[in-house]
């Protein structure tokens, strides 16, 4: 053990040999200490940093520490949800307010389980069918843009502007596509095919979505990617 005016530190090396760890998270850790609550060094020989042990060992073991919170893994087998699912939920987490993790462990993200439950439950009840006010006047031929089908929905345009490239079931495929100067695609749809969606639309309600471009690799190993 080192010692820094008679009192037990540790330097990365002690660290290294009493936890087995390489030199990259030890540094990651301390340099990114604003998010990761790394305890700040309690003093330094040249470069050469040191940390009180006592407090970088409670640290460590709060870090690790997992009592109370859930992982991708655990609400696969608590809820019967797809991993893909779950993935889904966290990338559109601006839109359906998604908690953040409360850690992250050899990246893998964890929640806090009370607070994960409460919002999927809350979740589940703000996505079952719900009618759409559509408005059924106009051509059934006429074409229409994104925010003129948001409109004969009766919902807010931001609701579903992730239609496009995340389809809903039974969401029609667009007519016609022009690229602007942007380089986003302006679609238009035509209206007989928004009427059809809104009468068939699944109880899932607008998040029951697929992913026709995604397909997992055979070659690809559990766990190869971040949770």
């Amino acid at each position: 053990m080192t010692t820094l005016n008679g009192r037990e530190v540790y330097t990365r090396r002690d660290l290294m040999t009493k936890y087995g760890m390489a030199l990259s998270p030890l540094e990651e850790w301390y340099r990114n200490r604003r998010w990761t609550g790394h305890p700040e060094a309690a003093g330094a020989q040249g470069v050469e940093l040191f940390w009180d042990a006592a407090e970088w060992d409670h640290w460590y073991q709060e870090r690790r520490n997992t009592e109370g919170l859930v992982s991708r893994a655990d609400l696969q087998e608590r809820h019967g949800l797809a991993r893909s699912t779950l993935e889904r939920l966290w990338a559109l987490r601006e839109e359906n307010g998604h908690p953040a993790p409360i850690k992250t462990l050899d990246r893998v993200m964890y929640w806090d389980s009370d607070q994960w439950e409460a919002w999927y439950t809350d979740y589940k009840k703000r996505t079952q069918r719900r009618e759409l006010d559509v408005d059924r006047s106009g051509d059934p031929d006429d074409l229409l843009t994104l925010a003129e089908v948001a409109r004969v929905l009766g919902v807010a345009p931001v609701s579903i502007a992730h239609y496009p490239k995340r389809m809903p079931r039974g969401w029609p495929q667009p007519v016609q596509e022009e690229s602007l100067p942007s380089g986003r695609l302006r679609r238009w749809y035509r209206r007989a095919d928004i009427w059809t969606y809104a009468e068939t639309r699944t109880a899932a309600g607008p998040h029951r979505v697929k992913h026709p471009s995604r397909k997992r690799c055979s070659t690809d190993a559990p766990g190869s990617t971040p949770d």
